[in-house]
Order: structure tokens, then sequence, then C-alpha cells
């Protein structure tokens, strides 16, 4: 069947009925290209906040161990935590190990409280300045 042949109202409808198959299928194609696009960077997006995340959690556990080994290893620490006197260990070495924790409580903002306790029950409590108070 040649074209020329058909009438032109149905010649017209040909195109038109090509026309608009032609740009479904341009729109569908457009559509999964973008879908899949949109679907590929929100998971890129998804993994590189979980790897930040992974990391930023990894770097407050270094700094974590980092104070504790600090503390741990202080011989003013150590001190205390073994001193019977009590004047001694209140006073005398009190203060520095009060000092120390505060310090080490600065350095790493995601710690709120250290607390230091001997085999014998006692402890030293140092908490962050929202609630400003150091227990004996």
């Amino acid at each position: 069947m040649q074209l020329s042949k058909v009438k032109l109202k149905h010649q017209m409808v040909l195109i038109f009925v090509l026309a608009i198959v032609l740009f479904m299928m341009m729109e569908l194609y457009f559509y999964y290209s973008f879908s899949h696009l949109t679907q590929k960077r929100a998971a890129n997006y998804g993994h590189t906040i979980i790897e930040q995340t992974r990391q930023k959690i990894d770097s407050v556990f270094d700094d974590i161990i980092v104070s504790t080994n600090i503390v741990v290893s202080n011989k003013k620490v150590q001190a205390f935590t073994i001193s019977e006197d009590n004047y001694k260990r209140n006073i005398e070495i009190g203060t520095d190990v009060v000092e120390l924790m505060d310090d080490m409580r600065a350095f790493n903002s995601y710690v709120s409280g250290i607390i230091i306790s001997d085999s014998k029950g006692r402890r030293v409590f140092s908490s962050a300045p929202a609630s400003g108070e150091v227990f004996f």
C-alpha cells in the first residue's frame, strides 16, 4: 500500500498516531533512564552518608581510647586509686585528678563525665559543666 494513494485525512491521522507513539517511546525511555539515575544517586548518597558516619564513630572511639589511656597511665591517678590516706587522697592528689579529668572532657566533646573508681569502691566523678558537679 502506497502512502500517496491513502486519503489525506488518513495520512494525517497516521502521522499523528506515529508522532504520539514516538513521543511515548521517548517519554518512557527518559522516564526509566532518569529513574535509574535517581536510584543510583540515592544509593551512592546513602553509602556516602553511612561511610561518613562510620568514620565519625571511629574517630570518637579513638578519642575516647586516647583519653582513657592518658587518665589510666597518669601517675597521680594511680596514686589516687591506691592511697589509703583520705587527706592525701582528697586534698593533695584529688584536685590534680579532677583537673586531669576536666582536661580529658575538654579534649573530647563527646565525653560528658568521667568516673574513676578503686578496688574499695571509692569514686571520684567529674561531670560536664551542664551539671557542674564534682563528687568525691
